[in-house]
């Protein structure tokens, strides 16, 4: 069950595909502000751990079965 707290809408900046995976870079200054990389954010209801941060934008890797389970397909 969800217990988490939304802190904003973000916006995907950019998608790229990988064999059986993808990587995305989302843009959302306040989530980002304190993330740091092996956190987990919850993207569209998928909960997402974090590998980079940059500023206002963070980045995921999400694997396949997340991506053809998920509406992040």
């Amino acid at each position: 069950m969800f217990t988490g707290i939304v802190e904003e809408l973000g916006e995907l900046v950019s998608r790229e595909e990988r064999p059986d995976a993808a990587q995305f870079v989302v843009r959302g200054p306040l989530t980002s502000s304190d993330a740091r990389p092996g956190d987990s954010i919850a993207v569209n209801g998928v909960c997402l751990t974090v590998v980079d941060v940059d500023g206002e934008v963070f980045t995921a890797d999400v694997i396949g079965e997340t991506l053809r389970r998920s509406s992040l397909g």
